[in-house]
């Protein structure tokens, strides 16, 4: 507009006003029709880039100059775009990295102070009805899932959870919920024995007893290297070293009580290792459940099933209470005393379901965000750190040679473990790069 004709060319001369502002934003000079094909070639960027514009503008320019100003704003927000999501991504993965280092160790030394530490009265101390605490705080759990139905509902978005659509699901659901029962509750009823470093490093053999039950359970071969066997055979070494140290030595002098928690820890790792068992035995298929989902199938199974244990299931307690009422008691029993002298510490117990709820919806949260590398090095940062806080700070810490055992032989169970994961990640990614 505004200009003539340039001689010669199919192109628009500009004006003496605009000759500057178009050769510096678009670079085209004099051309002449001799390049017929540099100028179609041109012609079509143009023709396109003012599409691209058209599209994305409320008010459509034409025009070199506002396409080339319009192509250079969505270049320059899209570098910003990319800047902002990579250090957005830095910024949440840290700030997830974080928050699950606080929730898993905060909640476990939650645990331990609930289980063996809270002051009942002025001679007993701890709760040890570990069965029955798993199963109020899957009560806990449900009354706050519900409570985020009905919101939900109320705000106009409604929560719907999975349906279960077979038989098959139904009864794989309710094996699970079995297995986590075992899993929970053995675990809780080990840290109200013994310290919490040990339990710790004996759940952080894992890996070897899920591939050991997969092996003999499910006769299935496993896809593991031999350098991975070792580290997880070296860990456990290290975890024994540690359960013979704080035991007082080869002629320890620990107590029944200890080795029974310690027997339990172990068992509450093999429950655990059950959870694979199921879902390689009946087939995951359609069952991958979220948080929410997992606290609304199986919270009663779980609760109904702990609770039974504990109305039956006699077992040794801790010194306070052994002293004061009997060496083995049965979770109603605790629970029937606990009334008796003091009510109020039951808000302790409600507590424990209200973080367990916060901290279970987090994780699956995290492992849908986070990478599995990431997620197991956040793990083992986790053990390690609470591990260490929990001995020097929480129990007698490091003193004589056993301490010195106890040190080295837990840097040893968790420099193992860790380089197992390492090991593996790059066998499983060597593995879809093949692919």
């Amino acid at each position: 507009r505004g200009a003539d004709r340039r001689p010669g060319t199919p192109w628009a001369e500009p004006n003496a006003a605009f000759r500057p502002l178009v050769q510096g934003q678009t670079g085209l000079q004099r051309t002449s029709l001799r390049n017929f094909q540099q100028n179609a070639a041109v012609a079509a960027a143009v023709a396109a880039a003012v599409a691209a514009a058209s599209r994305s503008t409320a008010r459509p320019r034409s025009g070199i100059l506002a396409t080339r100003r319009a192509a250079a704003a969505d270049s320059l927000a899209q570098e910003d775009s990319v800047t902002e999501d990579v250090w957005g991504s830095l910024g949440a993965q840290a700030s997830l990295f974080l928050c699950y280092f606080f929730l898993q160790s905060g909640m476990s030394f939650y645990m331990k102070f609930l289980l063996s530490k809270v002051r009942v009265s002025s001679d007993l101390i701890g709760i040890p009805a570990s069965f029955l605490v798993t199963s109020s705080q899957q009560l806990v759990g449900f009354a706050f899932f519900s409570i985020f139905v009905l919101i939900s509902n109320l705000v106009g978005r409604p929560y719907r959870p999975k349906i279960l659509k077979s038989a098959k699901e139904i009864f794989l659901v309710l094996a699970l919920s079995v297995s986590f029962s075992l899993n929970i509750g053995l675990n809780l009823l080990s840290l109200s024995l013994v310290p919490l470093s040990l339990t710790m490093i004996i759940r952080a053999c894992s890996p070897l007893s899920t591939a050991l039950l997969q092996t003999v359970l499910m006769r299935q071969k496993q896809d593991i290297a031999w350098r991975e066997w070792l580290c997880m055979c070296v860990g456990v070494f290290c975890a024994s070293a540690v359960v013979v140290a704080q035991s007082g030595g080869l002629h320890g002098g620990a107590s029944k009580t200890f080795y029974f928690g310690v027997a339990m820890s172990v068992a509450s790792l093999f429950s655990g290792a059950l959870d694979f068992v199921f879902k390689g035995v009946l087939g995951t298929g359609s069952v991958k459940l979220n948080a929410m989902d997992t606290t609304c199938y199986m919270a009663w199974p779980v609760a109904l099933f702990t609770a039974a244990l504990g109305s039956v299931l006699s077992k040794p307690v801790s010194t306070s209470w052994a002293a004061h009422f009997a060496p083995r008691m049965t979770d109603l029993e605790v629970f029937r005393r606990l009334w008796e002298t003091n009510p109020a510490v039951f808000k302790w117990v409600i507590l424990s379901g209200l973080l367990a709820f916060i901290y279970n919806t987090f994780v699956t949260f995290m492992i849908v965000k986070l990478s599995p590398a990431t997620t197991a090095f956040a793990g083992n940062f986790n053990k390690a750190a609470t591990i260490l806080i929990a001995l020097l700070i929480l129990e007698q810490g490091i003193s004589g040679s056993r301490g010195l055992v106890v040190l080295f032989a837990v840097m040893g169970n968790i420099t193992a473990f860790t380089f197992y994961n390492v090991l593996r990640n790059r066998r499983k990614q060597r593995q879809v790069d093949s692919k």
